[in-house]
């Protein structure tokens, strides 16, 4: 029995043998069948890849090449409150295409995108040079109008440098002398008795520190402006009492006495009116 189980013990180890060989076989056919398979699906992948890129790139190129795809994303973006990006797109419009029609409208609207993201004094800049290259346009009132505002928003206090006064003064004349029966020509008007006050301000500010320090001689230097440059300013006869006042330090009562008969001729209702008087009648028969 044993040897015949021994005889037994070859034969199986051969069949085993083979078995495995045979397996051996099938997972490498397998793997033969499956590397195309693999191959194929990434070469397919790596072709759709480079399709949709090639698409992606010829619409970025179609855009690029078409004024008026970049002036729609432009005004897209501009309304989006996305200035920055705006500008970009104008800015490209006006560079590549400067003989398209939209160039011109992309001119104003940079002018605007800059002026609404606060950058004043680019938009100062960009409204003068579409009022240069086309002041006949039907919005060169428009934008004259908004130069005058991006210096106007510049403008800082009486205590400070009144430069960008001078030049929002200067834009809103311009209007009213140009555009005089638009409806900017009249909101220029109200702009310019605003800046006119601010300027006469600044220079009582000036005066009245001269007074206070005193030096009325620089003090009446700047009254006396005053009451050449802005007689509009509503403040007149506050400056008529310390011309007034600043000829009584000096000791000039002839001409101090004309300054306070002035003002109470004049402003009969000024708040000064009673110290005027006071003056007057004390120093009478002096």
């Amino acid at each position: 029995m044993k040897s015949e189980a021994n005889s037994q013990k070859p034969a199986l180890e051969g069949f085993d043998q083979g078995s495995e060989a045979r397996s051996k076989k099938l997972e490498a056919r397998k793997k033969s069948c499956l590397l195309p398979l693999i191959s194929c699906i990434f070469f397919s992948c790596l072709v759709l890849t480079i399709l949709f890129g090639c698409a992606s790139t010829k619409d970025k190129l179609a855009k690029d090449n078409d004024p008026a795809l970049l002036y729609a994303e432009g005004v897209a973006l501009y309304h989006d409150g996305n200035y920055n990006g705006a500008i970009d797109k104008f800015k490209k419009v006006m560079e590549d295409y400067p003989l398209s029609p939209l160039t011109v409208d992309a001119e104003l609207l940079l002018a605007d995108a800059y002026y609404d993201s606060v950058h004043y004094n680019d938009a100062a800049s960009y409204y003068a040079n579409f009022i240069s290259l086309h002041p006949n346009h039907p919005k060169a009132a428009y934008a004259l109008f908004q130069k005058g505002m991006s210096y106007f928003r510049e403008v800082l206090s009486i205590d400070r440098d009144q430069a960008t006064t001078q030049k929002a003064l200067l834009a809103f004349n311009d209007v009213i002398a140009l555009y005089p029966i638009t409806v900017y020509g009249n909101k220029a008007k109200e702009m310019v008795t605003f800046l006119r006050k601010r300027l006469a301000e600044r220079e009582f500010y000036i005066g009245n520190f001269y007074f206070k320090d005193g030096k009325y001689k620089g003090a009446l230097a700047r009254f006396a402006e005053i009451i050449k440059k802005y007689p509009d300013a509503g403040m007149s006869d506050k400056v008529l009492y310390y011309i007034g006042k600043s000829y009584v330090e000096l000791g000039e009562k002839d001409l101090a006495k004309d300054a306070f008969s002035t003002l109470i001729a004049n402003f009969p209702d000024s708040s000064f009116v009673d110290d005027a008087k006071s003056w007057l009648s004390n120093n009478h028969g002096s």
